[in-house]
Order: structure tokens, then sequence, then C-alpha cells
């Protein structure tokens, strides 16, 4: 990827040491950026830009380094590469956001990521994955260059929800470990090969149509959630089975249309018309969720939704709240924060500037 500036750059793109391009035309909906300097400082500062906040440890300002970084993308969904040319650890600081997450391998070279004091290794045939939140320490040797395929931890389960047909109570958690030499890995090594092509061509349709872009980003979502292990796996990669139980339907329908009122388990039985334990194997057979747990992703999504539709000048968040049938704001302060990436004030809010 060539990293000269074409002559149309506006001027104070470009200084002593580091080199920004911007080749991306104006109608294109991606991002597509590049930057190469010689000094760790300004290398370091486009990361936390572009990428999130992070801060190399043990260098003095000024110092020199072979740095590139390159982006492609739409938001938390894309790709990008990075080389710092000199050995270093990149502390990736605490977020209080948590809904982002990153596959990790190694172009040249071999690195370490050290979360919650283990210690993963990513190289030319194994891989990390980790998602943003905690706080990280990402180690380089000297002639390491990585590649990143970043995504939105909110799209990957709702993705992951689609494909199972319900909601799910949370995020999709991977092993952070990869080994890259397996077949389903080697089938994402080849999708993820694919999604670079289109990106770096200027004339592929996901660059200027929106519905091209979000099925270009639901295939690698899917190619993702099927080739790297997590909770909700062996129920995606599973034959399809048989047809839903009626009770099961009886029982979804019947929380759709009372989420708001008080439910137990005996009464959802009651009228689906099997038993508690019937009800519930068929939920965990079919839908891989309790009864229960199928109750509390409902009411979730309702108080989503009216969150996303109230007017933040008569409505608090409480209200919405018990009016969805939650009885402890605590715990669906929680809930709430880890599925959707932010606070339930947050989304009341969305069109403030609070």
């Amino acid at each position: 990827m060539s990293i000269d500036l074409p002559d149309d750059v506006p001027q104070g793109l470009q200084r002593e040491g580091l080199t920004v391009r911007s080749p991306a035309p104006e109608n294109s909906q991606i991002i597509d950026q590049v930057w190469h300097s010689n000094k760790l400082d300004e290398l370091e500062n486009a990361l936390n830009s572009q990428i999130s906040p992070q801060r190399f440890l043990h260098f003095s300002s000024g110092e020199d380094a072979d740095g590139k970084l390159a982006y492609q993308g739409q938001g938390h969904f894309g790709i990008f590469q990075l080389r710092i040319g000199r050995e270093i650890n990149v502390l990736l600081e605490a977020e209080e956001a948590n809904n982002r997450m990153a596959f990790v391998r190694s172009v040249s070279g071999t690195g370490e990521l050290l979360l919650n004091r283990k210690v993963f290794s990513h190289s030319a045939d194994r891989a990390v994955i980790f998602p943003s939140g905690l706080e990280r320490i990402v180690r380089f040797a000297q002639d390491t260059e990585i590649k990143v395929f970043m995504a939105s931890r909110v799209r990957m389960a709702e993705c992951c929800a689609k494909l199972l047909g319900h909601d799910l109570p949370g995020f999709v958690d991977f092993d952070i470990q990869v080994d890259l030499e397996g077949a389903s890995a080697r089938s994402w090594m080849r999708l993820l090969s694919y999604a670079e092509a289109e990106l770096a061509d200027p004339y592929a349709f996901i660059r200027q149509s929106p519905v091209a872009w979000q099925q270009f980003e639901e295939h690698l979502l899917t190619g993702f959630l099927l080739s790297h292990r997590h909770a909700y796996s062996q129920a995606l990669l599973a034959p399809q089975a048989a047809a839903v139980p009626f009770y099961v339907k009886r029982a979804e329908a019947y929380i759709e249309a009372h989420f708001a009122e008080p439910l137990s388990l005996a009464e959802i039985a009651a009228q689906a018309g099997v038993s508690a334990r019937s009800l519930q194997s068929g939920f965990q057979s079919f839908r891989n969720i309790t009864p229960m747990g199928f109750v509390r992703s409902v009411r979730l999504r309702r108080a989503h939704e009216a969150l996303l539709a109230a007017d933040p000048a008569i409505t608090t968040v409480t209200q919405i709240v018990l009016a969805c049938g939650w009885m402890h704001l605590g715990e669906f302060a929680t809930a709430y924060r880890r599925v959707f990436g932010r606070t339930p004030r947050q989304t009341l809010h969305k069109n403030s500037r609070l």
C-alpha cells in the first residue's frame, strides 16, 4: 500500500516525520487512511485518534521508529495494519464502554497479549481475540507487524441472535487464543482476505451502497461466529433441528404479550400447556436459553425500544424500566450496558448533548 501523499491532499496533513494519506473518494462511506511516521509519539497520537485509547510504555518523546498505521472500515468495523518498527509494549487503557472486539494476528514477527494476568501469543499461525473494556498490554518485537479485524460486540451479538432465532442475554465471548492452522480458521482467513480486497477496491459496491455494506458486514460477522469458539458455537454449527415445539412458541407468544406483568415459570408453563420441566427443557433445546432468560431478553429489548422512542423531557429511565416489568433498577442497568454498550440514560438522551 503506497504511503505517498497525492498531490491534492490539503495542506496541514504532512509535517516533518509524519505522512497522512486519505485516498478515499468523497462519496465513499469507507474510512481509508494511512499514517506513516518515524516518531513514536506521532504514531501513538494516530492510534489514539483512530482506534482506541492507548499509550506506548517506556519511551521518550521524539524517539525514532519505522511506524505505520493503515485503517479501512466504517466506525467500529474495519481492518487496520500496524507496524511500530521496534520492541515496545503498548498499553490499551481500560474503557468504560465494552462494545468493541479485536482479532489480532502477526503479518511478520511475533507478539504477546497480556490480559487478566495471562499471556497469549500472536504470530503468523496464532491469533488472539479480545474485547475492549479491561486494561490490556500488547507486546511488539522489533520486526512485528500486525493486522487487526475490529468489530462491534453489539453487532456481533445481534448477528448471533439472528442466526439462532432468539435474543441473547449478553455479548458473545470468544476463546482468546486461536490456532490458525485449523479448517475453520483457514476458512475465516480466506474470508478476511476477500474483505481486505473489497475494502481496498475504490470501485467496490460497499463504498457507495449502504445495502452492500450491510450485507458485507453481516457476511463477515457470520463467518467470524462460525469460525471461532464461543458459548453458542455448538448451537450455530448443529444440524437443523426438528420444528420448534408448539408449547415453546405458545410460551414465547404469551411472554411477548405479558412481558410487563410479573411472570413465573409455573404460570408460563401453565399457559403453554406443559409442565415447568418440559418447558425448561424445550427452551434449552430449541432456543439455548431458559424461559425466564427469554423473559429478561424480551423486557430488555422492549425497554431499549422505549428508550429510543421516548422524549427525555417528559419521560424518565425509571418510568420506562418499571413499565417494562423490571423490578430491580440496578440489575436492569447492568444487563442493559452489557448488551447495548451504553447506559440507559445515554440512550434516552441520544438527541441531547448531556
